[in-house]
């Protein structure tokens, strides 16, 4: 996302497609035309004109295929403006929805618009809007994986013990459950808002030993690992410029 916005839309150019990834900011991808298949953890989910997404932070995606007529939105907000959307926090999806014709296109209409708008902050106020109609049109998972994820948001330190404790169930059920619903296992998905959780504090100015500390890592030598094998490089080389070559990074176009 560009420094200094809370939120951003753009429209998805074959050039700039990226390898699977996850981020802290939600985002929403809506299908204007043609056809592909977006990975979504372990799920490949087909789309179509009128496909709607949406990727809770953390949850791994990547558009896999897309035919040559193919045109997609993509939208994300900074967790500051997603905090204020009703359903964010513990809103999850693997299934994608199928808008109606005429829903779709006000839909597009707007996306096209907030695009092209110059008023950055009334743009970031509209684009909240829809992102919290776009969740209401997303289904739910099961209540026990809505938990999880709003419960790990809010503390990334939980065990598999402690969320079956506060969950009133057993910890190997959540587990399938989740995995499931989301896609990654449950502790996949706690490393992967641990790791989020890390970077922010470091950028707050914090040391890589405290930030590691801050978030719930039992040692930085566990954050280095769960780091390097996430993200592909250690947390040195991140912060050292490698972080600008990760976010750019795209997949070549096969023509």
């Amino acid at each position: 996302m560009l420094a200094g916005r809370r939120a951003q839309i753009f429209r998805h150019q074959p050039q700039y497609r990226r390898p699977r990834h996850f981020h802290e900011e939600p985002e929403i991808n809506l299908v204007a035309r043609g056809t592909g298949t977006m990975g979504v953890g372990e799920r490949v989910v087909p789309l179509v004109a009128g496909t709607l997404l949406y990727f809770a932070p953390g949850q791994d995606h990547a558009l896999l295929e897309e035919s040559v007529d193919f045109v997609l939105y993509v939208a994300a907000l900074r967790p500051e403006l997603a905090a204020r959307v009703a359903g964010a926090a513990s809103k999850v999806a693997l299934d994608a929805v199928q808008l109606a014709p005429a829903e779709r296109a006000e839909r597009l209409a707007l996306l096209d618009a907030l695009d092209r708008a110059r008023d950055t902050s009334a743009a970031e106020h509209r684009l909240a809007e829809l992102f919290e109609r776009s969740l209401s049109n997303v289904p739910l998972p099961h209540v026990v994986s809505r938990r999880i994820v709003e419960l790990l948001r809010r503390d990334p330190s939980l065990s598999g013990a402690a969320l079956a404790a506060r969950l009133h169930t057993g910890e190997s059920g959540i587990s399938r459950r989740f995995r499931k619903d989301v896609g990654v296992n449950v502790v996949e998905y706690r490393a992967r808002l641990k790791l989020m959780q890390f970077i922010a504090e470091v950028d707050r100015g914090a040391s890589f030993a405290r930030a590691a500390y801050a978030v719930g890592f039992g040692s930085y030598a566990q954050c280095h690992r769960v780091f390097t094998r996430a993200l592909g490089c250690a947390p040195q080389a991140y912060f050292g410029g490698q972080r600008a070559a990760l976010t750019e990074m795209t997949l070549p176009v096969h023509g």
